[in-house]
């Protein structure tokens, strides 16, 4: 049994993280002294049209690269940022993270808008909160918008004059602001169609002097009396941008702009969709991504008119990351698809530069997995178009890399489903340079070929080898692959696993001895699907699997395998989610694990779990998993974005930190965290993870109180809390401290 801590950061061995995010997809846009802001899928971005430069936001102190839905600035000039799952952040580029507000965080915040020392918050399911900006805190919400359902979802919304306008899933809603009770439906009037039209999803509202506009998912409309009037009828409005006498509106067709009542000049941008409009010092600019169609988009600013193109090509090429390696020269490389999932091709990252290879094709840019051989060249399978090898050129450049193809038509790969479709789901390396290949074959597939795993020497290859179920292969559906000296373990997608001892010879297969390890047989496996194999260095073979961690240990023996030691890990100890994609495993001993409820580190009986909540992990759907042994960096990928995490494997403990009294009890006065490194920042956690409160000291001071309050301002309730201190350097304490009501 391990020891559970839901926290992360535990001692200051682990402590410096990196993130990696794509700011290449904007949700909106904003300009300010005439410079173009813009909220990413992964933080914000700063361009400067004068001297085209970019810069970059993704660190937000305890929030690593998040999805920003909207942005606004307030009248002392803070950025307000509006998140898909980490609430509210209050930040200047000049001071930093000022606050999180984790109390939206539980919601996505769609919309923003200033008014006054408040401002309006906008939310996917809780409708509109009212919220002070001064004192930090909700003051109202709305849930009920006149006739719509409680709670709708709110796309956008704005005020003009004295009247709030809110553009919502089912309609637009409005009410004046000086109305007496604002949580009262009565207060609001909505509508859902007008003028003989249906308004639909409202998407985004403007004003045009004293007017107000609308884009729905079937057009523009305005604002007439208590009416709504139909503009232009027919494409779904993204975006609306207006200024002086002109009104632009971003759609699928192009951009639209209103030339007088009721005409309209299409703009249209070959091959581009505008998603988000705003004028600026010099006109009107657009960010646009390539056609739904395309399989691996572009995305770029465009200066209508004027034809100015700014392509986006901050961070890496997407955020999914599903597996991961290294080659001699240090270069990263990561497949970006989980069976078909979500293709991207695959990414090469030099430190510096990101670059992908992709073709455009659903099936040649579902690349499944990577490795390198010992020559350096990167192998990558696909879902449906076999395999690739590259030979890198040691530049970004992936036009002057040799890419060659290996298909069932120049090689033994076998098809699925059919003969053009072939699937390779695993490839490993092993220590004599073959390449070892999972030719993933499709349950009841009307192919008479198959050819679970296939051993190259290169390619083309001299002597290829090739393993089927008269071999002994227990399942074509295979899923990963790991070669060892003088023997191979085989996971499955739906008959667990297989240990094939091939002796001396690979090629001689009279002396193979097979191992099947399934329920049926081995009844201490937890699942029989296997996504991921490691063995360990005293020679335990962890294997992941849908219903946690198995871990055992055993040999051919007496002409059989007989298990020695076996153990399995799942929620009862400590896992965040029984649910393990990957397995990874350090130099010191330790196991790392890539769930969908976080990253876990086993290590002297304790699971320790990093997730967003309680480290700068970007994501908790972690995918995959690389140790880097030349530079100590575990590399994390996961749904949302790549992690980097320095394992220090010595420990440097820095002055301890003395937290006092305690116990302590908020109403005879503060608990005192003393010997705060300079410059730290200190987290307190509830015994099930929860981000409590976050305080650091301020003016180089070394010490901070806490009045046992969480970062709403309310008091939290008697019991045992987890607080951790990290350092600038990535050094991190941790310890325990008990709060008693009185």
């Amino acid at each position: 049994m391990w020891a559970i801590v839901i926290l992360g950061l535990l001692g200051a061995a682990y402590g410096q993280w990196t993130t990696y995010v794509s700011q290449r997809e904007v949700q909106a846009l904003l300009t300010v002294e005439g410079e173009i802001w813009a909220a990413t899928s992964g933080g914000l971005f700063r361009w400067n049209p004068r001297d085209s430069l970019f810069s970059s936001y993704s660190d937000f102190g305890d929030v690593q690269g998040p999805e920003v839905l909207s942005l606004v600035r307030d009248r002392e000039g803070m950025f307000w940022l509006g998140t898909a799952q980490d609430g509210l952040i209050r930040w200047s580029p000049e001071e930093g993270v000022l606050q999180v507000y984790p109390v939206f965080a539980k919601d996505r915040v769609q919309a923003l808008w200033t008014y006054g020392d408040s401002l309006f918050v906008g939310m996917a399911r809780n409708g509109v909160c009212l919220f002070s900006i001064g004192e930090g805190e909700v003051l109202e919400c709305y849930q009920r918008l006149g006739r719509f359902s409680r709670g709708t979802e709110v796309r956008d919304l704005a005020v003009f004059g004295d009247t709030i306008f809110v553009g919502t899933e089912e309609g637009i809603a409005w009410a004046p602001l000086d109305a007496p009770n604002l949580y009262d439906p009565a207060s609001w009037e909505t509508r859902s169609s007008g003028d003989r039209y249906i308004i639909g999803r409202v998407n985004a509202i403007a004003s045009k002097g004293d007017t107000v506009f609308i884009g729905s998912r079937w057009g523009v409309f305005h604002r007439e009396g208590g009416e709504w009037k139909v503009d232009l009828w027919g494409p779904p409005v993204y975006s609306l941008a207006a200024r002086c006498d002109t009104l632009a509106a971003a759609t699928k067709e192009g951009i639209y702009l209103q030339v007088g009542e009721g005409e309209w000049e299409l703009v249209e941008i070959q091959g581009w969709v505008p998603y988000s409009l705003m004028f600026a010092d010099d006109g009107l600019w657009a960010y646009l991504s390539r056609e739904p169609k395309a399989i691996v988009r572009d995305h770029m600013l465009y200066l209508v008119g004027r034809g100015r193109q700014v392509p986006l090509t901050l961070g890496p090429p997407g955020d999914r990351f599903t597996d991961l390696a290294i080659d001699r020269n240090g270069v990263l490389w990561a497949a970006t698809s989980i069976r078909g999932r979500s293709p991207g091709g695959l990414y090469r990252f030099d430190g510096e530069h990101w670059s992908r290879y992709a073709w455009g094709d659903v099936y040649r840019d579902a690349v499944t997995s990577v490795a390198v051989d010992a020559e350096g060249s990167v192998w990558a399978g696909t879902w449906g178009k076999g395999m690739f090898r590259i030979w890198d050129d040691g530049t970004p450049d992936v036009e002057a890399d040799s890419v060659v193809w290996i298909t069932p038509e120049n090689s033994p790969l076998s098809p699925t489903v059919t003969r053009d479709f072939c699937v390779v789901s695993d490839i490993a390396v092993d220590n004599l340079g073959r390449i070892w290949v999972a030719n993933y074959m499709a349950h009841e597939s009307r192919i008479p070929t198959n050819t679970p795993i296939v051993v190259l020497d290169g390619f083309p290859p001299e002597d290829p080898v090739v393993f089927d179920d008269r071999d002994g292969v227990p399942d074509g559906e295979g899923t990963v692959v790991l070669p060892l000296e003088g023997k191979v373990w085989f996971g499955t997608h739906r008959m667990g696993l297989a240990l094939l001892y091939y002796g001396p010879s690979l090629q001689d297969k009279w002396d193979d001895r097979w191992v099947h390890i399934s329920t049926a047989s081995f009844p201490q496996l937890t699942n029989n699907k296997v996504l991921d194999i490691e063995v360990a260095r005293d020679g335990r073979v962890l294997v992941a699997t849908e219903d946690g961690l198995n871990v055992l240990r055993g040999g051919y023996r007496g002409g059989k395998f007989e298990v020695e030691d076996w153990e399995t890990y799942d929620v009862s100890d400590g896992l965040p989610s029984n649910f393990v994609y990957a397995v990874c495993t350090t130099p010191d001993g330790g196991i790392w694990l890539g769930t969908d409820g976080g990253l876990v580190h086993l290590k002297d009986g304790s699971a320790v779990t990093y997730t967003r909540q309680n480290s700068p992990l970007v994501n908790n759907f972690v995918y995959a998993l690389l140790f880097d042994s030349k530079t100590g960096y575990l590399w994390v990928g996961t749904a949302h974005g790549l992690s980097r995490l320095r394992i220090s494997l010595t420990s440097e403990i820095s002055a301890p930190v003395e937290a006092s009294p305690n116990p302590f009890s908020p109403e005879e006065g503060p608990l005192t965290f003393r010997n705060l490194p300079e410059g730290s920042s200190l987290c307190i956690f509830s015994p099930s993870g929860e981000l409590v409160r976050s305080l650091s000291p301020k003016g180089g001071k070394t010490k901070v109180d806490w009045k046992g309050d969480n970062d709403a301002g309310y008091l939290v309730g008697s019991g045992v809390y987890l607080y951790v201190v990290r350092d600038p350097q990535g050094g991190t304490q941790v310890g325990k401290v008990a709060l008693v009501r009185r």
